[in-house]
């Protein structure tokens, strides 16, 4: 009587009737990352069989020297979650469980390089060496992951010291919530609205102070290992507030003309090419409008072709 051949088990590696196993199946894990997870290859998001009939949002874009296996980006959202400007759990969480999906580039919410340059005070920071430590931990779990990942920086000028949105669109975080309507900067001391503090003017010391902690940030998030970085020079933000002759009303390199008002934000991107390396690249998020078509300041303000 014959003895039957052994037939592989359909999920094991040793065939039934036989101590004999066949070579193994290595699980490779992810390269260059301080803990075990598998290789993502290819990376979530990408087109398995791309062709001429492949939607353009799923083929690759080439920014410099990043490759991006589709063309959907996850914007920069605050969270209003971080304990002075620390990232924590609920951040991995939310970022991880968005970046494991694949997009092509994901963005680390508006990230303040001064502590009087939050939104709130509970705002994401980079003007500590921890802060930037936190903020590796969800870069190497992109990079795990085979994905991209860059962080936008900011300042919230004249809308710093606010409370979390869902809790008032328009309240002033007071020192009794941790934060600092007193210490509130922009570029000429006009409030916002009728809600905010009335902010102090920036002297040049405080313009340098800005360029100098930015630069300092800038340092932080290279070492935290960011693909990208994002001005934020948007939103009626800082950046953005010097641009507007809404909010700027100096008389001094910072003010008055357009070349003036928009002095600062190329001063920033200057300091930004210099620091990061030519091959990373570089973001610039502006508002493609003022809202000031019905305001009388339409021969004043700015367009997208300035």
């Amino acid at each position: 009587m014959s003895t039957p051949t052994p037939t592989p088990h359909p999920q094991h590696g040793v065939p039934c009737g036989t101590s004999t196993p066949r070579p193994g199946l290595l699980n490779t894990p992810a390269p260059g990352i301080p803990f075990y997870t598998p290789l993502q290859s290819p990376p979530s998001g990408t087109a398995l069989h791309p062709s001429p009939s492949t939607p353009k949002l799923f083929t690759p874009l080439k920014i410099r020297s990043l490759t991006l296996q589709n063309r959907i980006m996850l914007s920069p959202m605050c969270q209003y979650s971080a304990s002075n400007g620390h990232f924590t759990p609920w951040h991995m969480a939310h970022l991880g469980g968005i970046i494991s999906r694949g997009p092509g580039l994901s963005m680390v919410e508006a990230t303040s390089v001064l502590p009087e340059g939050r939104i709130t005070p509970e705002d994401s920071g980079l003007w500590l060496d921890s802060q930037g430590d936190k903020l590796k931990e969800v870069v190497q779990f992109a990079h795990s992951q085979g994905q991209l990942i860059g962080i936008q920086l900011s300042h919230a000028g004249r809308k710093a010291s606010m409370v979390a949105p869902w809790l008032d669109r328009s309240a002033v975080a007071t020192e009794e919530a941790g934060g600092w309507p007193t210490k509130v900067k922009a570029p000429s001391a006009i409030p916002y609205d009728e809600h905010h503090y009335k902010p102090s003017a920036m002297t040049l010391e405080d313009i340098q102070e800005f360029k100098d902690a930015w630069a300092a940030s800038l340092k932080r998030a290279l070492r935290a290992g960011f693909d990208v970085i994002e001005i934020h020079n948007a939103h009626g933000y800082l950046l953005h507030e010097f641009v507007s002759p809404v909010s700027n009303k100096r008389t001094d390199q910072y003010g008055g003309s357009f070349e003036n008002r928009i002095r600062l934000t190329l001063e920033i991107v200057e300091i930004t090419r210099k620091i990061i390396p030519e091959s990373m690249p570089l973001f610039l998020r502006i508002s493609a409008t003022d809202w000031l078509d019905y305001e009388g300041f339409a021969e004043e303000s700015w367009t997208v072709a300035d």
